[in-house]
């Protein structure tokens, strides 16, 4: 007997490997080089090669800087307004963070006043069918990281390190 349809999840998720500084340098270089550029070119100059450069793009895509075309790389508008902005670059981006994972679910989470873990954000999501890593630790490790990268940089959670908790700012 086949198993039952399950639908597939539709959240977006944050690509686990991706730092808030490279998709910042994305922009800036894609930028400098006149707000489009082929892919190959960009991991280039990025110092990547496309396996490390696809998810960076991803997590830019999402975010509304920039949108490809086939092997092209183009800032959005929204990507020329981050490349010009000087300071607190991720903070330009904080609704449209909030509407990603584990960021979303963290937040949901938060709002009921009370500190949350990484493990209880990871638990949440796996049982919506969510995950990065099938190993629970490596997974829980992930969501920890990419919460205290984008999250805290956003200013959408501060940390307290000694309990291990996120709180909703």
């Amino acid at each position: 007997m086949a198993e039952p349809h399950r639908p597939l999840p539709t959240a977006l998720l944050m690509p686990g490997p991706v730092r808030a500084g490279q998709v910042i340098s994305l922009v800036e270089i894609t930028g400098s080089i006149g707000g489009k550029v082929d892919a190959p070119k960009l991991a280039d100059e990025l110092g990547a090669d496309l396996a490390v450069l696809l998810p960076i793009l991803d997590a830019a895509e999402m975010l509304g800087l920039v949108r490809s075309e086939k092997a092209d790389v183009h800032l959005t508008d929204l990507g020329l307004k981050f490349q010009k902005t000087t300071k607190n670059k991720v903070r330009l981006l904080k609704e449209r963070i909030a509407m990603i994972e584990p960021f979303r679910t963290a937040l949901e989470l938060a709002s009921k006043g009370r500190p949350v873990t990484a493990s209880q954000v990871a638990d949440a999501l796996g049982e919506m069918g969510l995950r990065w890593h099938y190993n629970p630790e490596l997974n829980e490790a992930l969501v920890k990281t990419l919460m205290i990268h984008w999250a805290i940089y956003a200013g959408l959670l501060s940390y307290d390190g000694k309990s291990n908790r996120f709180q909703k700012i």
